[in-house]
């Protein structure tokens, strides 16, 4: 089988949950962002789909399950030289989930957009994403085929809505 040109890249990812107008955010409780906003959000580990890590992520920050409805943003930059991409995730969760904080944050609680300007966020990317999360309901939409392939594979495509269809 040949595989597309293989490059390292720095790979990040962030749960956005809403609710309403209002985004599930947390509280950075250690490093450089201590005290910090921003959305549940970290690295994608080797072997592990970046739509696998991201419900990690939000397991591990916030102690609740989700599922990954769609892409909602993509950051790109250069890091050095290095591609760094940053997916944010749209998930939802049951009813019923609580979010209450894990060891990373000290605080997860959703946040109505009208306080968005008022919080210390992590970055303006972030501060965008969330702010673009609770004025659109669109995303592309996640289509799992690991059972029909065998293996992790995952789509992302236009929703029927805006004319796509996979």
């Amino acid at each position: 089988m040949r595989l597309m040109h293989t490059v390292e890249c720095d790979l990040g990812v962030a749960a956005i949950v809403r609710r309403s107008r209002s985004n599930l955010l947390v509280q950075e409780a250690h490093g450089r962002y201590k005290n910090h906003w921003g959305l549940p959000k970290g690295y994608v580990n080797s072997s592990e789909l970046p739509s696998h890590a991201v419900l990690r992520e939000l397991s591990e920050e916030c102690e609740v399950d989700g599922k990954v409805i769609g892409v909602q943003s993509v950051r790109e930059r250069l890091l050095d030289g290095t591609p760094a991409i940053f997916i944010a995730y749209l998930v939802e969760l049951s009813d019923e989930a609580t979010p209450t904080p894990g060891e990373e944050v000290i605080e997860t609680r959703f946040v109505n957009a009208d306080e968005f300007d008022s919080l210390n966020w992590i970055s303006d990317a972030m501060h965008s994403m969330a702010l673009a999360a609770v004025n659109s309901n669109q995303a592309l939409r996640t289509i799992d085929y690991e059972n029909n392939r065998g293996h992790p594979y995952m789509l992302h495509t236009l929703p029927k809505t805006w004319g796509g269809e996979a």
